[in-house]
């Protein structure tokens, strides 16, 4: 039976000031099936989240989310549920106004062994 491949729940994005735009550190998730990004955000930041995917760490795409995940204005909580076969992944805020701090953080695994 083979071995499961996992990142454990880790820290992305730590106190982000959402009054300017945010990238993550990109993740390593070679041979992963699902990745989750879990947000929360304080404060009254506008803007808009995505999801960027590579295969080399230098030359990103957005993906296109199922829902679009939005800071509107208050406070507020967000899952990013991603099914992508490539090599690296990040998150990415891009303000429009206000302030806010942003936390995030990933984790993921395969489904098969």
């Amino acid at each position: 039976m083979g071995s499961k491949r996992v990142v454990d729940f880790s820290e992305l994005v730590v106190d982000g000031d959402m009054s300017s735009n945010i990238t993550s550190p990109s993740t390593n998730i070679l041979h992963l099936d699902r990745i989750g990004y879990q947000i929360s955000w304080t404060g009254t930041p506008n803007g808009s989240f995505s999801v960027e995917v590579s295969n080399d760490d230098s030359t990103w795409v957005a993906l296109t989310l199922s829902a679009s995940v939005t800071a509107s204005g208050s406070a507020d909580d967000a899952f990013i549920d991603v099914e992508s076969a490539c090599k690296f992944i990040r998150l990415k805020y891009t303000a429009s106004s206000s302030t806010g701090t942003l936390q995030a953080h990933i984790t993921g695994k395969s489904i098969s062994g």
